[in-house]
């Protein structure tokens, strides 16, 4: 379901939305997650034409990295933020990219739709519970997942405000989630999964502060095993 854009913080920023914009056009240098997360991609050998999910894509920045590397994926991205989309749709028809690989959607509804292959960059955390989301990415034939997010020794769930957004719009609230490992790699490991824990390449696991909450940067690699 996607939510009411109202209630949505993301649809409530306009300088994260031009940003969003500039960084879909790839006027903005690349985002060093995005950058790390295309490489951990490009070290599996995963066959061309891979369908692949960028899950909570914003505008489909995702994609230049990608294309950077020249990995020749199957691209498609999905957010529930309606600017987003329109904002990524917008610089994919400019440069001549297929608009239609950007999708407004929810990713409770993704089981059944077949994608091997997903990346979720800074997504995992604003959501009630990991699970909803890895569980769905798996229903949906995910057998290689890279993750990027805030994860520590312990789940802490923090429902807050954002405190950054547009005037008229402060008092709208969001989660701001850190996930504890042991409790990510179990549910994974539950539902067939290796997971493998790498560094984050900018922060080198220090704490760096998000909208005034705490974030502690990490990626997982998750790889379905063989029957």
């Amino acid at each position: 379901m996607i939510p009411d854009t109202k209630l949505n913080i993301w649809e409530h920023s306009k300088g994260l939305l031009e940003l969003c914009r500039r960084r879909a056009m790839a006027e903005v240098p690349e985002m060093d997650s995005a950058a790390q997360g295309a490489g951990i991609l490009s070290s599996l050998g995963l066959a061309q034409g891979t369908p692949l999910l960028d899950g909570g894509c914003a505008a489909g920045h995702f994609i230049h990295s990608l294309i950077k590397r020249d990995l020749r994926f199957d691209y498609h991205g999905i957010d529930h933020s309606p600017s987003f989309i329109e904002a990524g749709k917008e610089a994919f028809a400019r440069l001549s990219l297929d608009p239609a690989r950007l999708e407004l959607g929810s990713l409770d509804d993704l089981a059944g739709v077949g994608y091997e292959v997903a990346v979720l960059i800074n997504v995992l955390s604003f959501n009630p519970d990991f699970r909803r989301i890895l569980g769905r990415v798996i229903e949906s034939g995910a057998k290689v997942i890279v993750c990027r997010d805030n994860f520590g020794d312990k789940t802490e769930i923090l429902w807050d405000v954002d405190g950054f957004l547009d005037p008229g719009f402060n008092h709208l609230k969001g989660y701001w989630n850190r996930w504890g490992r042991v409790e990510v790699e179990g549910y994974l490991g539950e539902l067939g999964f290796d997971v493998g824990w790498i560094e984050d390449n900018r922060t080198k696991g220090k704490v760096e502060m998000v909208v005034g909450k705490p974030y502690t940067w990490g990626f997982f690699l998750a790889r379905k095993r063989r029957a």
